[in-house]
């Protein structure tokens, strides 16, 4: 079993040796986390490390939850693959509930701690930004068992006792790219509440006007950015997307598919199946290109800049 610890940083490639590659589902790299402790462990996929962001999957079963409870020096963000999730903030007491096509935004520091109280499979893409841990993996000054904020909890005075809550609802604008749901700074003050991205939460743009396709940021901040994009079928000639470059790296996992990735510089081509994913460097121009006859979906996650 691969170490946590081997592939930081490290992953697709060494940092002075960063180019595009298509990451195959097959390739992606299996642990349980954490690997002290099986039976309270989720499934993990490791996908990218870099030393801008990490990118994997991971998995519990009907009735299970990781302990102990994570945090990272890093935001981080999910998006439902399956399943329901119920997510614990183990220090404040928030719990919020995420379903399939939902995202959650959860600011660095952030004591959480999943469950799923289903009859069927959780699975999470996460994207952290710009690292996932320092040099304890897992942390081990946890909140845990009778420490944890929660109904009836024993030591729930322990902690601040927070005013009652509101959530800003408002519908965005192109000029809320690099501040949503709220800007990063302002979302990392405590308590450090988790934020629950509905279909009706995330910030839609059009990009491009000649090969217009949807973009729908969940999370867009100063150190991350995670969302879908839908590059539709049809037009004149094969569909694509305008040539594009990040000031950070990027990834792209592919819910419908497959995904044309073409590097211009270069002339190559990846086609990039459904659940795979495409990195691509800090700095590479590529374009999306769809061959189908329907829509095609991915997540970008991209840190630090656009």
């Amino acid at each position: 079993m691969t170490q946590v610890n081997e592939v930081m940083g490290r992953l697709p490639y060494p940092p002075e040796e960063l180019k595009p590659k298509h990451i195959r589902k097959e390739e992606y790299i299996d642990s349980i986390y954490p690997p002290a402790a099986p039976e309270f462990a989720d499934l993990t996929r490791f996908i990218v490390s870099t030393n801008k962001i990490f990118i994997g999957t991971y998995q519990l079963a009907p009735g299970g939850s990781f302990n102990p409870p994570d945090l990272h020096p890093g935001d981080e963000t999910y998006y439902v693959l399956d399943g329901t999730l119920t997510q614990q903030n183990a220090v404040n007491g928030q719990v919020i509930r995420a379903y399939k096509g939902e995202s959650i935004w959860m600011p660095r520091e952030a004591w959480h701690k999943a469950f799923n109280f289903e009859d069927e499979i959780l699975r999470i893409l996460f994207a952290i930004a710009p690292k996932a841990w320092d040099d304890k993996i897992p942390p081990d000054d946890y909140p845990h068992g009778e420490a944890i904020k929660a109904y009836k909890g024993k030591q729930n005075a322990q902690y601040e006792e927070l005013p009652r809550l509101t959530k800003p609802s408002y519908i965005g604008t192109t000029d809320d790219i690099g501040r949503w749901p709220v800007s990063g700074p302002e979302g990392r003050e405590d308590p450090k509440l988790f934020y629950r991205i509905r279909e009706e939460d995330k910030l839609l743009n059009i990009y491009d006007y000649d090969n217009p396709m949807l973009m729908k940021f969940f999370v867009s901040n100063d150190i991350m950015h995670m969302g879908e994009f839908i590059l539709p079928a049809g037009g004149k000639g094969v569909r694509t997307s305008p040539v594009d470059v990040h000031k950070g790296d990027c990834a792209l996992f592919v819910l419908e598919g497959p995904v044309t990735v073409y590097l211009p510089e270069t002339e190559e081509a990846f086609i990039v199946n459904e659940e795979d994913t495409m990195f691509i460097p800090e700095g590479v121009p590529y374009r999306l290109m769809n061959f189908n006859a329907k829509p095609i979906k991915a997540i970008f996650m991209i840190a630090p800049g656009l």
